[in-house]
């Protein structure tokens, strides 16, 4: 063996490790043994490693200058930094500046520590992690993976405390993620389309969840960034202890030549009135996809929800001096299908063989003929008029309210949608809803607070949009500065 007196402790370990597994017998090894303690001896490496890499970003002149501002007065003083491998603490230098005040960190600064404490790999990982399951489930996963290791506390507090500083910058942070986005080469189409989706949230009636007083501190996240975002809405939640509101998801997806599907961006803000923020977030995808490509076709999609569709009207108005190719509205032929459900078990009877063959005969003809939607129209009215019971004649009514509503606003050609192989449908956009919510955010017991499923959301949508390190990049630019000696 060669001599390992001048290796580090951690690199000795190996030295040591690789030694005496020569010495083993191939029969006796334990993988999963073997395996865990190779993983501790990478992470005692790991941390010689990082902390040589703090020291060396650590400053020791009198005075440096912060992005051009002059800071003084240095001393030192212990920090913990938590890297992939562990917890390094260490003295490092801090300044201030004439009159004293906060103290600023080069090593810090130079590096982008997250929130004062965490490398920026470390926060990717565990916004990474917020991003796709809950803090108890990333905590056990993280432990068995053997790297990036925190507590489930640690796993709430620092990604909403990321969260808060991305709400903070927003507005510069969203248009540099935008400006990295590769808009599919295939694409023809580009279909707009908004949602609603209920998510659980805290109401005036919810019992503390184990805190100690009825009057707890602001979150550290609150306390440092102050209140963001919109007002959670009023709760209302009948004495159960928890409250539903509806929750916004958007999405920008692209479509080829033949209506395949090639790639979607999502988005998504939690409870606020009208969805002012998301729709402003959808208009700016849009202008900037538009920017780059004003010759695709739009195609802007939603439910029969009136407030989205004022939403998406006023996108498409807005944006029409920037696009030069087709332009369609269209409700989705789903939300269409079930009025047409309804009105086909009146007239034929609940579940019947006849009912299943009206709904898609009726189905196939808006698809099929370009005065599809009229002939349907024809033919619940005369249904209508033939049924004796008022009930009946009144939900009848309803369908072709609905229907002659929707078809007046011009959202329901189909046919010339599909001969242009446009989406007919907003399936992109329901299935947002449940990726993005549904899955993440309504496990049993689940209730979010505005900003924790805020927090949710913003990490989420970025993976799933394939934003995630543009994100990521993005907000570790807010922790840095350009620090030199004076």
């Amino acid at each position: 063996m060669n001599d390992t007196k001048s290796l580090t402790p951690g690199m000795r370990a190996l030295a040591d490790f690789r030694h005496e597994l020569e010495k083993s017998e191939p029969a006796e090894l334990d993988a999963v043994q073997l395996e865990h303690r190779i993983q501790q001896m990478i992470n005692a490496v790991g941390l010689e490693l990082m902390t040589e890499v703090l020291k060396h970003a650590d400053e020791s002149a009198a005075e440096v200058l912060i992005n051009g501002a002059r800071w003084g007065n240095r001393r030192t003083m212990k920090g913990t930094y938590v890297s992939l491998f562990g917890e390094i603490e260490m003295a490092r230098s801090v300044y201030q500046q004439a009159g004293r005040g906060r103290v600023a960190v080069p090593l810090d600064l130079r590096l982008g520590i997250v929130e004062g404490r965490y490398t920026p790999v470390m926060a990717r990982v565990m916004s990474h992690a917020r991003g796709l399951m809950p803090p108890d489930d990333g905590a056990r996963f993280l432990k068995e993976v053997g790297v990036a290791m925190v507590s489930v506390s640690t796993l709430h507090r620092v990604p909403q405390a990321m969260a808060a500083r991305a709400e903070l910058h927003r507005h510069v942070i969203e248009p540099a993620v935008r400006e990295q986005d590769i808009i599919p080469r295939d694409a023809v189409t580009a279909q707009v389309a908004l949602d609603g989706v209920m998510v659980p949230q805290d109401g005036e009636h919810a019992r503390p969840r184990g805190r100690k007083t009825e009057e707890p501190a602001p979150p550290r996240y609150e306390t440092r960034y102050g209140p963001l975002g919109a007002d959670a809405p009023a709760a209302n939640d009948d004495k159960l202890g928890r409250a539903y509101h509806e929750a916004s998801v958007g999405t920008l997806s692209f479509w080829d030549a033949e209506g395949e599907h090639l790639r979607t961006i999502y988005l998504g803000r939690m409870p606020e009135v009208r969805k002012e923020t998301l729709v402003e977030q959808l208009e700016q995808e849009l202008s900037a996809v538009l920017s780059e490509r004003p010759d695709l076709n739009l195609c802007f999609a939603s439910d029969g929800a009136l407030t989205h569709w004022d939403a998406l009207e006023g996108i498409a108005a807005r944006v029409t001096a920037k696009a030069s190719g087709v332009r369609m509205f269209l409700v989705d032929l789903y939300h269409v299908a079930c009025y047409l459900g309804k009105a086909a078990n009146i007239i034929a009877g609940e579940g019947t063989a006849h009912a299943k063959a009206l709904i898609s005969q009726w189905r196939e003809t808006m698809k099929l003929f370009d005065d599809g939607t009229a002939r349907v129209l024809k033919t619940l009215r005369y249904h209508r008029d033939q049924q004796t019971r008022e009930e009946d004649r009144v939900n009848l009514q309803d369908a072709i309210d609905f229907i002659a509503n929707q078809a007046q606003n011009g959202r329901t050609q189909y046919a010339q949608a599909i001969a242009r192989k446009f989406p007919i449908g907003t399936g992109v956009t329901e299935a947002a809803a449940k990726t993005l919510v549904n899955v993440a955010m309504k496990r049993a017991g689940s209730r979010f607070s505005q900003h924790g499923g805020q927090t949710v959301l913003l990490f989420r949508s970025a993976i799933l949009s394939g934003r995630f390190d543009a994100l990521s990049y993005q907000l570790e630019t807010t922790y840095t500065a350009t620090v030199e000696a004076a």
